[in-house]
């Protein structure tokens, strides 16, 4: 397995703008072998494995110590990738998520067969959490990869750890490495889910004002949410 592991320091230094090729495709290349890396989202600090490698996905349960009930998200570089692995995208959900992706959005969508049942958000309903995320590691990562990624929020105690050094002591020696995006603040994804075809926002988070001032090219009803998820 390819691998950048310093025993010293497990913290990966990319560049703000333009984000070393090399140091990427030596991550693409780990994850495909089921590595685990740790990255900055436009969000917060995520785990992420190859959607395709049952190892890398179940390490990432593991990690987190979550039930394989629990919904991970797919990282995806655009909606031409992700259309890939749904089963039907409503045109006001093609709509939508042309106006505001990249961006700190979770969609909820109906899954199609090509993805591996480990990387189903929840079992029973086939549904997949898509991530288009406006983040230039992740963005760049994806168009090297040359697939998608599955991922979900790094916590500690039920609090999610926004600081590299904290990541590096609770991860250090459980991932292949950790991507330093500085210390991030708290802001969680808005959550919309279409796979019932109607939108309801599940989760009111980072860029709710951008789904205000798309109502008009939406066409569409719109549930809000029933009660707060935190």
């Amino acid at each position: 397995m390819h691998s950048l592991r310093d025993k010293r320091n497990m913290i990966i230094q990319l560049h703000p703008q333009n984000p070393e090729v090399r140091t990427l495709k030596i991550i693409s290349d780990t994850l495909r072998e089921g590595g685990v890396y740790i990255f900055p989202t436009d969000t917060v600090y995520a785990l992420i494995a190859d959607s395709q490698s049952r190892v890398g996905v179940e390490k990432i349960y593991k990690l987190k110590d979550i039930d394989k009930n629990q919904p991970l998200s797919l990282l995806c570089p655009d909606i031409s990738t992700a259309s890939e692995y749904i089963e039907n995208l409503p045109n006001h959900a093609f709509r939508l998520m042309k106006r505001i992706t990249p961006g700190p959005f979770t969609f909820i969508l109906k899954a199609n067969k090509n993805l591996p049942r480990v990387t189903l958000s929840n079992h029973k309903t086939k549904n997949i959490g898509i991530r288009i995320p406006d983040n230039i590691y992740l963005q760049e990562l994806l168009r090297i990869h040359k697939g998608t990624l599955t991922s979900t929020s790094v916590l500690s105690n039920d609090e999610y750890v926004t600081d590299i050094e904290d990541l590096e002591k609770l991860y250090g020696d459980k991932v292949e490495g950790i991507i330093d995006g500085g210390i991030l603040s708290v802001e969680l994804s808005t959550i919309i889910d279409f796979s019932s075809g109607d939108m309801e926002i599940l989760r009111e988070g980072k860029g709710i004002d951008l789904l205000e001032e798309n109502k008009p090219v939406l066409h569409t009803v719109i549930r809000l949410p029933r009660k707060n998820l935190g």
